[in-house]
C-alpha cells in the first residue's frame, strides 16, 4: 500500500471583492500515528488560506489524523474559513463524527467542484452560490475548472504512483503527458478516464470488455483516407457544417466536462479574442448555451440585448462581438444527457431559422453524439492501455 503523502495541487489568489488565498490539497495512502504531525505541518504551511482537501486517494484515516482535521477545522472556523473535505469515505466520515465532541467539524463535499463553488461564494463575500453567479461566470468559473483539473490530474498521479510503484509525482505526470500526446488527448482527459477505469488483470495489457466498434457514419466529417479524423478536426468539421446550415459567419462548439459540469470552448469561428477568453469555460447559468445544457434542449435567442438567459457581463461580451441572435443545440450523450453544444450566432436580432435548418441541426447533433461516444470508447481506451504498458516498464 502506498505510504502516506500530502500533495499541494493548487495555491493561489481567489477572485472577488473579499480576496484571499485558496489551497487545494490531496491526501494519498493510509495514515497512522506518525502521520499526524506531517499532516498538521502541511496544513500550517498554508497559513490563512482556505483549504479544500481531496481525500479520494486516502485508503484509511486513523484517530490521530482525525484529531488533526478537527483541530484544523476548529481553528479555521474561528477565522471564518471552514475546512472543506472532498470524497470522504463512509468509514472516515463515521470516525470524524464520533470524535467531533461538540467541536466545529470540517464540511464534507461530494466533489472538488462542489467544495470550490462553496469556497468561491464565501470569497466573494456574498450570501450564497446564486448571488455569486457574476464571479462564478467569469474568473471564478475558470478558476474552479482549473482547480478541478489540477485535482483530477493529481489524483491520477497518486494512483499511478501507488499502482505501478512510480517514484514520484513528476514521473507520473511525465507519463500522463507523453501518452496523452501520442494519442492526441489532453492530459486531463486521460487522467479522468484513468481514475474511473479498473486496471487490467495482472499479466494482461488490454482492458476487459473492450471490443473494437466500427466508426459511426457522419455526413459532415469525411476521414482523410482511411484514418478517422482527430477530435479537433471533427469538432471543426461540425462547426463548419452548422455554419453552412444556418448561413452563419460565427459559431462555436463546446464539450461538457463530466467532472464539474462546465462547458469548455473547443472550436470557434468568426469570434473575437475577448469572446473566446470570456467563454473559454462557463457554467450552466447566465448564458444561452448554459441554459440549453441544463435543460437538454435547444435554446433560441431572438435578441441578446434583452434576453433573460444572460447576465450583464455575458451580455456585454456578446454584444461586443456583434452577436444579437443565436441558437444553441445540445449534442446528445450517454443516458440522454448532453455531452456538448454547438451554437450559431448572427449579427442582427430576430434571425429566423427555418424548420429545414432545425432539422439539419438535429441531424448533425444526432451524428456527433455517437461519434464522440465511439471516440471515447476507442481512442481513450487505447491510450489507457498504452499508459498501462508504459507504466509497467518504469
Amino acid at each position: 500500500m502506498q505510504q502516506f503523502s500530502c500533495e499541494t495541487l493548487a495555491d493561489l489568489t481567489v477572485p472577488g471583492p473579499a480576496t484571499g488565498r485558496l489551497a487545494v490539497l490531496a491526501l494519498y495512502g493510509a495514515t497512522d500515528a506518525a502521520t499526524g504531525p506531517v499532516l498538521a505541518a502541511a496544513f500550517a504551511a498554508h497559513g490563512s488560506a482556505q483549504l479544500v482537501v481531496d481525500l479520494s486517494g486516502l485508503h484509511r484515516l486513523d484517530l490521530a489524523c482525525a484529531e488533526v482535521l478537527h483541530a484544523c477545522a476548529e481553528a479555521a472556523a474561528a477565522h471564518g474559513r471552514p475546512l472543506r473535505l472532498v470524497a470522504c469515505a463512509p468509514e472516515a466520515a463515521a470516525l470524524l463524527a464520533r470524535t467531533r465532541a461538540g467541536r466545529t467539524g470540517p464540511e464534507l463535499y461530494r466533489s472538488v467542484a462542489d467544495a470550490l463553488a462553496a469556497a468561491l461564494a464565501v470569497a466573494a463575500a456574498l450570501p450564497g452560490p446564486a448571488a455569486a453567479a457574476p464571479y462564478l461566470r467569469t474568473d471564478a468559473v475558470e478558476l474552479r475548472h482549473a482547480l478541478h483539473t489540477q485535482a483530477l490530474t493529481g489524483r491520477a498521479q497518486g494512483m499511478l504512483m501507488e499502482r505501478y510503484g512510480l517514484r514520484d509525482a513528476d514521473t507520473a505526470d511525465a507519463l500522463l503527458e507523453g501518452v496523452a500526446r501520442r494519442h492526441g488527448l489532453r492530459p486531463v482527459h486521460l487522467a479522468s478516464a484513468f481514475v474511473r477505469q479498473t486496471a487490467p488483470r495482472p499479466g494482461h495489457v488490454r482492458f476487459p470488455g473492450h471490443p473494437r466498434p466500427a466508426e459511426p457514419a457522419v455526413g459532415f466529417a469525411r476521414p482523410a483516407g482511411h484514418r478517422p479524423p482527430s477530435l479537433s478536426a471533427f469538432l471543426d468539421a461540425l462547426r463548419d457544417a452548422v455554419c453552412a446550415i444556418t448561413h452563419a459567419d460565427m459559431a462555436d462548439v463546446q464539450l461538457i466536462d463530466a467532472g464539474d459540469h462546465t462547458l469548455r470552448l473547443e472550436s470557434h469561428r468568426g469570434l473575437p479574442a475577448d469572446f473566446v477568453r470570456f467563454f473559454a469555460v462557463v457554467d450552466d447559468v447566465c448564458s444561452a448555451c448554459g441554459q440549453a445544457a441544463r435543460k437538454g434542449e435547444r435554446v433560441v435567442v431572438d435578441d441578446v440585448a434583452t434576453a433573460p438567459e444572460y447576465d450583464e457581463p455575458s451580455r456585454a461580451v456578446m454584444l461586443a462581438a456583434h452577436s444579437r441572435s443565436l441558437q444553441c443545440t445540445p449534442i446528445p450523450g450517454p443516458d440522454d444527457r448532453p455531452q456538448g453544444m454547438f451554437s450559431t450566432l448572427h449579427t442582427g436580432p430576430g434571425h429566423a431559422y427555418t424548420e429545414a435548418e432545425f432539422g439539419a441541426l438535429d441531424t448533425a447533433a444526432r451524428e456527433a453524439g455517437p461519434w464522440l461516444d465511439w471516440y471515447r470508447a476507442t481512442t481513450v481506451t487505447d491510450a489507457l492501455e498504452d499508459l498501462h504498458r508504459a507504466a509497467q516498464l518504469r
